[in-house]
């Protein structure tokens, strides 16, 4: 199990979607417009999460990253899962392992609540190879979402991007992953 440690002076918080403040909602929309340029103008990209990690420095948000929990289908099992979506710590702040601590710190909270797999798309690997990720390239089935509108399912592979971190004793499979939703 991975030891990885928050910096000095980095206080960090897990707070469900539905408690976040007004001002909390203002610096995750700031900082997500800072780590992804032409992020939408809202606080998620294609659907609400659960829940979110926020690390602050000195009042100031600093570190975040959305999970949603929901149920995932691999190959013929279905599996709970928590899925990863828009990690991003600010630039002052990187390269001192927050983005690993709060990753150490979602595996934790799977482990002890028979979460089977974190499961995340991403285009830059090394982070979440370090963090025990494999990169996989199962074909894929999810629900589209455009906008504020569903546009209905589609099937394809996301090669190069799908990544899932095994969490119990349960095996990754090679066949059709169905998100049972959007995709993360």
């Amino acid at each position: 199990m991975s030891t990885t440690k928050l910096p000095e002076g980095i206080q960090l918080e897990r707070v469900e979607e539905f408690a976040l403040t007004p001002p909390q909602h203002l610096g995750i929309q700031q900082l997500l417009k800072t780590a992804f340029p032409g992020y939408p103008d809202r606080t998620f990209y294609r659907q609400l999460p659960d829940f979110r990690y926020l690390g602050f420095k000195e009042g100031k948000l600093m570190a975040h990253m959305a999970v949603e929990h929901r149920l995932l289908h691999n190959a013929g099992q279905v599996f709970p899962v928590f899925g990863v979506i828009d990690l991003c710590v600010d630039p002052q702040f990187q390269r001192r392992r927050v983005a690993s601590y709060l990753l150490d710190q979602l595996t934790r909270l799977g482990r002890a609540h028979q979460i089977d797999f974190l499961v995340l798309i991403a285009t830059q690997h090394q982070l979440y190879l370090d963090n025990g990720f494999q990169l996989v390239s199962n074909p894929c089935v999810w629900m589209m979402i455009s906008g504020d509108q569903s546009m209905g399912l589609t099937r394809r592979s996301v090669k190069h991007s799908l990544m899932v971190k095994p969490l119990s004793d349960q095996q990754w499979k090679e066949g059709l992953v169905d998100f049972l939703g959007p995709i993360f």
